[in-house]
Formats: structure tokens, sequence, C-alpha cells
């Protein structure tokens, strides 16, 4: 079975081509976009999980 990690970027990246496909018309925008957004997303969650990692969990 796959991680958390592995399952939220294979998230990300669904969403970003998603997004992508939506809104952009151009393949090098829509390229540019994908990319922005993948990071954007990943890179988030990630810095979330991260400031979040202090804060002790209830029993």
């Amino acid at each position: 079975m796959a991680d958390h990690f592995t399952l939220m970027t294979l998230h990300a990246l669904l969403l970003a081509v998603f997004f992508s496909f939506l809104w952009k018309k151009d393949a090098a925008e829509r390229r540019r976009y994908l990319i922005k957004v993948f990071l954007i997303l990943l890179g988030g969650a990630v810095a979330l999980g991260w400031l979040m990692y202090p804060f002790p969990r209830p029993s």
C-alpha cells in the first residue's frame, strides 16, 4: 500500500493536470501552469504539515 506522501503527490498531480486542461489553451502555457500548481499544492501541504508537527496530537 502507498504511503501518505505518495498519495498526496498523486492527488496534487491529478489536480494540477485537471486545472491546467480546464483553464489553459496553449500547450506551453498549460505546462507552466501545471508545474506551478503542482509545486504550490505539494509545497503547501508539506509546509503545513511541518508547521503542525510541534503541536501534540490529542490522546
